[in-house]
């Protein structure tokens, strides 16, 4: 399309140019992995050809104008994301860098393909202003086909699989699982990290080393965890990017593995149950407490200590246990009094414990109520004490008075 108008931008008088630009498309990192979605670089740089004029006016018809620009994948198994996209004004002096967003298949084949990059733009090809005649330009559109290539890499590359997870609010946990090379190329000296972008979750390792993994095969992974109390007990999505060693030696990673763990809600360390709760008012007894380790992990040195308020009271109300295997039982033994006065029903009672856990570590449990029945005071069967001395005073009056009639001999009732 011929286009004659004055020439926009000139110096009046001084130009008489012809050119045009020349566009070429480069990719600065064709390299894509499998089983990715990733922005795809291209890079348009513009060579223009100016055939005559002074050379100061090149730039008035070597500039492409309007560039749009799309990518299409022709025979690549790839997927392109991006429609077209503007580039604007394309001068020899400034390249452009244009993503296009693309998905790589995690069946893609690996190899080098072609893919086609369509440009369209317009141009002064010719701009002249010469003394004694009319300024006038030539303007053109232009579309055009570049070609570039795309490998797609046999590199190694991981998923995550099998994941296990003994995660649990308020308590230290670990996520197992199988960390699979899905690549085509042996993997030696991997590592997985873990660092959680959370509060709540605390990597107690943040790198674990898992030695080699060779194309197809899997090694297996154990990473120790906290969860603090103030985490919510749901399942959490979780990277694991993984450093490696290529054939060649050269430091690699993937930052692609994930995987989903559930955190379980928050548990009592002990469950405790008394053999026998109940005391009579009044009296005091030796309480039985069977308390069993409810952690995943021994603990020892587990110092109990109960908690009672009027009208029950403890003279000996401390405990103590040398270790506890994870879901194993003893019985502790507590002193329990209640007050003569006490109304018979139910009255709380609290214990806790200190313990150390598996790492050497001094905890306190949450404090466990417990119900205990105070009952009425039990009657012993006989007669009551003022019965008695009334009725041994009865018999001793009617003995003396029998005695007085006989003249004091009690025999002569014969």
């Amino acid at each position: 399309m011929l286009v004659t108008g004055s020439v926009v931008s000139a110096q009046a008088g001084t130009i008489d140019a012809q050119g045009s630009p020349d566009i070429n498309v480069y990719t600065p990192d064709n390299e894509v992995t499998p089983g990715t979605e990733t922005a795809f670089t291209l890079q348009f740089d513009n060579d223009g050809e100016f055939i005559r004029g002074n050379e100061a006016d090149r730039r008035y018809v070597t500039t492409a104008r309007s560039v749009v620009t799309e990518l299409h994948a022709e025979d690549a198994p790839i997927r392109i994301k991006t429609g077209t996209q503007s580039i604007g004004e394309l001068s020899e002096n400034e390249p452009r860098n244009i993503d296009f967003m693309i998905e790589v298949p995690d069946n893609a084949k690996p190899g080098t393909y072609e893919m086609e990059v369509d440009i369209d733009y317009t141009y002064t090809s010719k701009a002249e202003d010469q003394p004694g005649l009319r300024p006038s330009q030539t303007t053109q559109t232009r579309s055009i086909t570049r070609e570039i290539e795309i490998q797609i890499s046999n590199d190694a590359r991981f998923e995550v699989t099998e994941v296990d997870s003994t995660l649990r609010v308020g308590e230290e946990g670990k996520v197992t699982g199988q960390l699979e090379n899905v690549g085509g190329e042996d993997a030696t000296n991997a590592e997985v990290r873990f660092a959680p972008e959370s509060e709540t979750v605390v990597a107690l390792e943040s790198s674990v080393a898992v030695g080699d993994v060779p194309a197809g095969e899997t090694v297996n992974f154990s990473i120790p965890v906290e969860v603090t109390s103030e985490a919510e007990a749901v399942p959490r999505r979780f990277d694991l990017p993984v450093s490696f060693r290529d054939e060649n030696g050269i430091r690699q990673s993937d930052d692609d593995p994930e995987f989903l763990a559930e955190v379980a809600a928050k548990r009592d360390a002990f469950d405790i149950e008394p053999v026998d709760a109940s005391v009579e008012a009044g009296g005091s007894r030796a309480l039985d407490i069977e308390v069993t380790n409810q952690l995943d992990e021994p603990v020892t040195d587990v110092e109990g200590k109960l908690f009672a308020d009027d009208p029950l009271d403890s003279s000996n109300d401390e405990t103590f246990t040398e270790s506890l295997e994870p879901g194993e039982t003893t019985t502790v033994t507590v002193d329990l009094s209640a007050d003569a006065g006490s109304t018979p029903k139910n009255y709380p009672v609290s214990m806790d414990f200190r313990y150390t856990d598996s790492d050497g570590d001094s905890k306190l449990s949450d404090s466990y109520r417990m119900a205990i029945g105070v009952t009425e005071a039990e009657d012993d069967g006989g007669l009551p004490i003022g019965t008695l001395l009334i009725g041994l005073v009865a018999v001793a009056g009617i003995g003396a008075l029998l005695w007085r009639r006989n003249g004091g001999d009690i025999g002569g009732l014969n």
